[in-house]
């Protein structure tokens, strides 16, 4: 038997002498070309704040409109700040007529539509159709701000 058969199968092997060698000269190149360079320092005028940009916003003038909700998913009523409307097409109907002087008086006017989880949208959908209707009578050519914001949770003292 011969000496190579003996030794087993040759094995393939990566020669990593040279990449060390590339790497050891690319590192040894951008030492000498970084202290050959020397950086210019640029003189940099900032903007100074303006008094104005560090104000914080003005508050935005807003409305709670809430649907009042029972245990079921129905609703019981509507309240627009403190005063509360009945259902159907007359609470609707005042909802809508309390809603045109405020929108008249302020075009800006962010209108939060309160309402539980559990209600369903058989009594959301006459609102923001009263909210849109207020709206365009007070002569807005804006759309109104309407923000949904859903109630996960209620209070037992309530």
């Amino acid at each position: 038997m011969t000496r190579l058969h003996e030794r087993g199968p040759a094995q393939i092997e990566a020669n990593l002498t040279p990449m060390i060698d590339i790497t050891f000269l690319l590192v040894v190149f951008f030492v000498v070309v970084s202290t050959i360079s020397e950086v210019e320092s640029v003189e940099m005028e900032l903007p100074k704040p303006q008094p104005t940009a560090s104000a914080p916003p003005p508050e935005q003038t807003r409305s709670v409109l809430n649907v009042l909700p029972d245990d079921d998913g129905e609703a019981t009523g509507y309240r627009l700040n403190s005063v509360e409307y009945p259902l159907g097409p007359t609470g609707i109907g005042a909802l809508r007529t309390a809603l045109i002087p405020m929108l008249r008086n302020n075009p800006e006017l962010r209108i939060n539509l309160r309402a539980d989880r559990r209600t369903t949208q058989k009594h959301i959908a006459p609102l923001l159709n009263a909210i849109t209707e207020a709206n365009t009578s007070s002569g807005n050519q804006t759309p109104a701000r309407v923000n949904l914001v859903v109630v996960t949770r209620r209070n037992e003292t309530e």
